[in-house]
């Protein structure tokens, strides 16, 4: 974990690093709005990437509460 060293008095406070939680969710949210966006592009849209996208989102916002959920918990 990085370290943050106050100004003040001099002591040194560990601080956990949140950015690593939410890569894998926010990955997926990116993926659905690549896959929604390929589909708005093709002449003609196909329902199976239609449900790759909302599986996509669906999973990364699920991802997203829960890790918000069980960080604030802690």
């Amino acid at each position: 974990m990085p370290t943050v060293k106050c100004d003040n008095c001099g002591s040194s406070i560990e601080v956990e690093d949140s950015t690593k939680k939410y890569k894998l969710p926010l990955f997926f949210l990116t993926l659905m709005a690549a896959i929604l966006a390929y589909e708005n592009l093709t002449s003609t849209p196909s329902l199976i990437i239609t449900l790759l996208g909302c599986q996509s989102a669906v999973v990364g916002l699920i991802w997203l509460v829960v890790t918000r959920l069980r960080s604030s918990r802690n």
